[in-house]
Order: C-alpha cells, then sequence, then structure tokens
C-alpha cells in the first residue's frame, strides 16, 4: 500500500520534468541568439563610438545632450545579454549538485545585474526612454517591479537557506527576467501567423495586441511557473500531465516565435 501510494505521488514526474527541461533548451537557444543580436548591434556600437547605431531601430536609444539617459539605456540594453547566460546556467540541476559553489556565485551575479536591469528600465519608462510604445509601458513597468520584488525574495531565501522556497523565487525571477524577449518572440509569431502587421499601428507603436503581449510577457509565465510549482508538490498525477500538454505545446510556441523573431529581427542585423 505504501508503495503504492509513493507511486502515485511520484506518476508522472520524469514526464513533467522532461518537459519543462525541453522548454528551457528552447529558450536557452533563442536567449542566445537575442544576446548575440544585443552585442553584436549595440555593444559594437558602443565599442566603435558610434551612437547612430543605437537609433536604426530605437529612436531614442542615444540623445545627444542628455548623458545620464544614456547610460541608463546602455546599462540596461547591454546587461541584459548577460542576464541570458546567468539565468540560464542556475536552470541547470547538475551545477547546483556538482558545484555549489559556481551556482551560488553566479546566482549573486545573476540577481545583481537583474536588479540593476529591473531598475535601469524602469528609468527609462519613467523619462520617457523606452523602446516600447505606450500602450505597452503598464505591463513593462508592472513586469519590471514584479522581477525586483521577486529577485529580492529569491536572495532573502537563499541567505536564510530556505532552497525551497529560494528555487520557487529564482523560477519566477527567471522567466520574468526573460519578459522582454518573451514580448519580442510573440510579436514576431503573432506577425507571422496574421501574414502581416494586425492588432497595432507600426509607425506609434500603440494597439490593443501591443498591449496584450506587453501584459501576457509576465502575466502568462507566471501562471504557468506557479501551475508547475502546485503539480509538483501535488499528489494528483493527472495535474502532473495536464501540466506537462500545457508546456509542450508552449515549447512548440516558443520554438515557433524564437524562429520567427531570429529570421526577422535579429539574425538580419547582426
Amino acid at each position: 500500500m505504501l508503495k503504492r501510494g509513493l507511486a502515485s505521488a511520484t506518476a508522472g514526474m520524469g514526464v513533467l520534468r522532461l518537459v519543462a527541461a525541453s522548454w528551457w533548451l528552447v529558450a536557452f537557444a533563442g536567449q542566445l541568439v537575442f544576446g548575440a543580436y544585443i552585442l553584436a548591434t549595440y555593444g559594437s556600437a558602443t565599442l566603435h563610438d558610434n551612437a547612430a547605431a543605437w537609433n536604426r531601430v530605437w529612436p531614442t536609444g542615444y540623445l545627444p545632450g542628455q548623458p545620464r539617459g544614456n547610460v541608463i539605456v546602455m546599462v540596461h540594453v547591454l546587461l541584459a545579454s548577460l542576464v541570458v547566460i546567468f539565468g540560464s546556467l542556475q536552470m541547470i540541476p547538475v551545477l547546483r549538485q556538482r558545484a555549489p559553489w559556481f551556482h551560488r556565485w553566479n546566482g549573486r551575479i545573476y540577481i545583481s545585474v537583474a536588479i540593476a536591469v529591473g531598475v535601469a528600465g524602469l528609468a527609462m519608462l519613467a523619462t520617457g526612454r523606452s523602446f516600447v510604445g505606450g500602450s505597452q509601458n503598464t505591463g513593462v513597468a508592472v513586469n519590471g517591479v514584479l522581477l525586483l520584488m521577486c529577485a529580492v525574495l529569491a536572495w532573502r531565501r537563499a541567505r536564510q537557506r530556505d532552497f525551497i522556497a529560494h528555487r520557487r523565487w529564482a523560477l519566477r525571477v527567471f522567466v520574468l527576467a526573460a519578459g522582454v524577449w518573451l514580448f519580442r518572440i510573440g510579436l514576431a509569431a503573432w506577425i507571422a501567423v496574421n501574414g502581416g502587421i494586425a492588432g497595432f499601428d507600426p509607425r506609434t507603436m500603440q494597439g490593443p495586441a501591443l498591449f496584450t503581449l506587453a501584459m501576457g510577457e509576465w502575466a502568462l509565465p507566471l501562471l504557468v511557473v506557479e501551475a508547475y510549482l502546485r503539480v509538483e508538490r501535488g499528489a494528483v498525477a493527472a495535474g502532473r500531465y495536464a501540466v506537462a500538454v500545457l508546456l509542450t505545446a508552449l515549447t512548440a510556441a516558443t520554438a515557433f516565435g524564437a524562429y520567427r523573431a531570429t529570421l526577422g529581427m535579429w539574425w538580419p542585423a547582426m
């Protein structure tokens, strides 16, 4: 009876974790391309003192006579490429188990960089230097605030050695830190599915489609993480299989969006 109960409590766990790992691999690959695009476009422009390159796709990327604002923009954009690498490494179980010292130091750098990126992003919104249009500002701002809150809580739980709670907050940090990337692959997928621009004005970057994507960049990932954590702790196998099916669909959608964004946005600019 005890063995049957234990088997029921762990049924579906392997499938759930396998599908979650598959989504992580897709997200890691997609974010690496995005990070490479950031370094190739904005990093190269900074090294070669080419201010005009910042404004090719971002009209307020560099503004003469605003050194403080320009530095904030550079901090937000360039450090975002590091968030991709450090965050993905934190999600690898074997590194946590076999190299805990690396996990600790990488985590400290990751959380610090994520906080810096979040603060810089909110400062950009407050000063009108954001990349997005007005319809996305609310969603992006909420994403930034939640990122800072979750980062602080992940850090505190680690220092308190409450590693179970730390893992939950760290997972939330990971998906929130990917918000900018999720918005862009969502936009690329939306345009591909509709066969062109639909639901927003490309000149002003405003419209209901962009508002929905901006809100979804944090709301949907957090809901999925919460569902994953609940079924992981629960005793009902059906819940784990249901979330595994959901993650399978999201993995396919993520791969499609990342592919379309790479072809249409990032690869041509590198």
